[in-house]
């Protein structure tokens, strides 16, 4: 089964020290032990203080997460200036495409990105949209979705973003095997799509993660 990584993200004016470094510990996929010896801390009372409200993050700190995460601005992080991750003009990390229907997602093969994120731990994404459209798909309008493109033949069970002639957007998506088919759910999904050919779809993205910006 797919393994979704779901984060939550205000506004960097609104985060608390915890709630942007919490951030950055869900992405890693490690608990808060693991995360502060991963950044060469003997233990984590340090982080969990921080958890208390007791301390800020120090410079100390933040310079240690920033040389294992280079990615992450070292100003957010201290002080919740400016963006979460250091992209601005750079060119390289996962391309990122501002999405406002569901058929922007032919942008991915057709149009340069309009930027790139880094983001620890989704280096194996093809690209990240900015899913800017009211639907009842189960992503919230304004999140950020990882997308990893998959082979067709080697589909696994999870949430998908699907290009095919008779519906483009998002569904869940599972391998009857021993019809050779796939089984399409979804809210929007035509009745006529329940069962598809793999040939069927012209595109298949597995949805590996779900960034909600929610502001304050």
């Amino acid at each position: 089964m797919t393994q979704h990584f779901n984060s939550i993200a205000e506004s960097s004016a609104g985060l608390t020290p915890w709630q942007r470094l919490e951030t950055i510990i869900k992405m890693s996929g490690m608990s808060i032990n693991a995360f502060a010896r991963c950044i060469g801390l003997s233990r984590g009372e340090n982080l969990y203080q921080i958890k208390k409200g007791n301390n800020g993050i120090s410079r100390d700190l933040a310079h240690r997460i920033t040389n294992y995460y280079p990615q992450i601005s070292f100003a957010w992080l201290v002080a919740g200036e400016g963006a979460m991750t250091i992209d601005g003009q750079s060119t390289t990390g996962i391309p990122f495409y501002n999405c406002s229907c569901p058929d922007d997602i032919d942008r991915l093969a057709t149009d340069d990105p309009d930027g790139y994120v880094a983001m620890p731990g989704f280096e194996d994404c093809c690209a990240v949209i900015a899913h800017n459209w009211q639907s009842k798909d189960g992503i919230p309008q304004g999140a950020y979705v990882f997308l990893h493109r998959m082979e067709k033949r080697y589909v696994r069970m999870g949430q998908y973003f699907l290009i095919s002639d008779q519906y483009v957007g998002f569904c869940q998506i599972r391998t009857l095997s021993k019809l050779r088919k796939l089984k399409v759910t979804g809210c929007k999904v035509p009745v006529s799509l329940k069962h598809l050919e793999r040939d069927e779809a012209h595109e298949l993205y597995l949805v590996r993660g779900v960034l909600n910006v929610v502001g304050k």
